[in-house]
């Protein structure tokens, strides 16, 4: 409801507002009292009245204006330079998408249909932060245009919810950015229930799933899938294969050596991402033939005893014909020294 104007002084200067321009001698003869007049003083009190009903309803319009003019959706246009990613990207490659170039083609053709929404960064004046529309932001830093932008103040949780109305709507999202989207969310101690709003899945493959995708990401090392890419055939199934393949979610030293030679080969150059996901499922599914761990051991006379370490055994290499007698001593007092070496281990307990 508008505030009466009960103050005389008030209306006063709001009257003097609306006729400014005014001659006020003009309006002093033209409202000069006659006698008649003087004798209808009622019904000018009325009229007063209704003036100021007017007013009031003036005000109220004129701030139901400002409020909806303040609320409206402008769509602006941003230097995409200008412009960072959110904090939690949902993409593994944007321009390694196979559709991306035509993407960016149609845009260039036919210009953004579609705004992004971003976020202004308080701490760093004139720049922004997308929620969502990275994409439709790449092509234009791509085609060096303007990106049309909605400007919003959002929270970090907003901003996630932003990203689920994107992420409802669109179907190349794979199951691999998914689950490293989700894991994200996780590390920074959002919910399940707003993990499941940001995937857009607010019907809910209910909150089982975000433990699925958590768990799938967790098993395989983050820098691994990059080097996959979003593998946009590849689903749950296969993932999960591979991530039972890893350790701990940390490859070994020899699995290590096996990714670093595929990746380094002509045939990972040529491939896709899909078919990336391929090379390393059958490269990791090979049984590793670990290299022995040589130890050269000089003793006395520089006569040299080898230990080959090879998975869980360690054999020794004595040179016989340089040092006779050696090995048959060493067999026949293996007992006392294996004894010897338990009461060591013993003695270190206590």
């Amino acid at each position: 409801m508008g505030e009466t104007m009960t103050n005389p002084r008030e209306r006063n200067q709001r009257m003097k507002s609306l006729f400014a321009g005014v001659n006020p001698d003009h309006l002093a003869k033209s409202a000069a009292p006659s006698v008649a007049d003087a004798d209808k003083r009622r019904v000018g009190s009325v009229a007063v009245k209704s003036m100021d009903r007017a007013f009031v309803s003036i005000e109220e319009e004129n701030r139901r204006l400002h409020d909806q003019l303040l609320s409206s959706e402008v769509i602006v246009e941003l230097d995409p330079e200008r412009v960072i990613p959110s904090f939690v990207n949902d993409r593994l490659d944007i321009e390694g998408d196979r559709s991306f170039q035509a993407f960016v083609e149609g845009i260039k053709e036919a210009g953004q249909k579609l705004p992004i929404l971003v976020r202004p960064l308080p701490d760093k004046p004139g720049y922004y932060q997308a929620a969502y529309g990275h994409r439709r932001l790449r092509a234009c830093q791509i085609l060096k245009r303007p990106v049309k932008a909605i400007v919003r103040a959002l929270s970090d949780e907003e901003l996630v919810k932003s990203q689920g109305i994107e992420n409802s709507e669109r179907l190349n999202l794979s199951f691999i950015e998914q689950a490293l989207f989700a894991l994200a969310l996780k590390a920074r101690g959002y919910s399940r229930e707003l993990i499941s709003e940001a995937l857009g899945r607010k019907d809910g493959q209910k909150m089982a799933y975000i433990s699925i995708l958590t768990n799938a990401a967790a098993s395989v090392p983050v820098d691994l899938v990059r080097l996959i890419g979003p593998a946009s055939a590849i689903g749950r199934p296969k993932w999960e294969k591979l991530g039972s393949l890893i350790k701990d979610g940390r490859l070994s030293p020899e699995q290590s050596k096996a990714v670093e030679s595929l990746v380094r080969s002509s045939e990972w150059e040529t491939s896709d991402s899909d078919q990336r996901f391929g090379l390393v499922l059958d490269v990791l599914g090979r049984p590793i033939k670990s290299e022995p761990d040589i130890t050269e051991i000089e003793v006395a006379g520089g006569h040299i005893i080898v230990a080959r370490r090879s998975g869980a055994a360690t054999k020794f290499a004595v040179p016989d014909d340089r040092i006779p007698g050696l090995s048959a001593w060493l067999v026949q007092k293996l007992p006392e020294l294996v004894e010897e070496f338990q009461s060591t281990q013993r003695g270190g307990e206590r």
